[in-house]
């Protein structure tokens, strides 16, 4: 069987690093079952977009003495290190065992396209952005791997600065977005998202910024320490 060279390998890393908004690291499930019984449901819903649709989800292992990294087995195993117990790092795996073709590099386009569209499937992520930074990285996916996935609107994206934020003002919202995630929105579109959060009782504004209202009702850790 030929080989190929895996070419982009540590600029996939790099760019993990980046897109993952460091949710890449850490540990998220406490044991290897819980990494299992995460996985089972998703490669249920992709294994059939990528033409593994007779084959069962890889079996979860727990590494080999030593091991210090992830890995996915061309026996359709997958070994787990504690520290990446994660949702990201278990969809990377994935990814190796989707993207399984002879001709395929390990961490070629077809991978990054298919990890991609996992992210945003069951993670949430933006695809636009994700494709982005790939972009500035360097890192060339598959544009056909990735699939369908959600289309975010202005609210998504300024609930999600929000949330990483805090409390900010238009002006502050529009500067995030446009500087750190590359999305253009001007301040009507940013006030029309402040509008929708609001009218769904997840928003309000205090002193002129837009703050999130948690389930119970306050309004964010900056309220408290007004």
């Amino acid at each position: 069987m030929r080989t190929h060279r895996d070419f982009q390998r540590e600029k996939v890393y790099a760019w993990e690093g980046k897109a993952s908004q460091a949710q890449h690291k850490g540990q998220n499930f406490r044991t290897i079952e819980e990494c299992q019984a995460y996985l089972n449901p998703i490669w249920l819903t992709e294994r059939g977009r990528y033409g593994r649709a007779r084959v069962p989800a890889p079996a979860i292992e727990r590494p080999h003495w030593g091991q210090r990294r992830a890995f996915a087995h061309a026996d359709h195993r997958i070994t787990l290190p504690t520290w990446c117990r994660n949702e990201w790092m278990i969809l990377h795996e994935a990814a190796h065992r989707l993207a399984v073709r002879w001709k395929d590099v390990a961490h070629g386009p077809r991978f990054v396209g298919i990890l991609i569209g996992l992210v945003c499937r069951h993670l949430d992520y933006d695809a636009s952005e994700q494709m982005r930074i790939a972009d500035e990285m360097g890192v060339r996916y598959d544009v056909r791997s990735i699939g369908s996935v959600p289309v975010h609107g202005p609210t998504w994206h300024v609930e999600r600065v929000l949330r990483a934020h805090g409390a900010m003002t238009p002006m502050e919202i529009a500067c995030e977005l446009s500087i750190v995630h590359g999305h253009d929105l001007g301040q009507p579109q940013i006030r029309g998202a402040a509008l929708q959060l609001i009218r769904g009782s997840r928003a309000r504004w205090w002193r002129g910024k837009l703050v999130l209202v948690s389930q119970d009702g306050d309004a964010g850790q900056e309220l408290l320490a007004a």
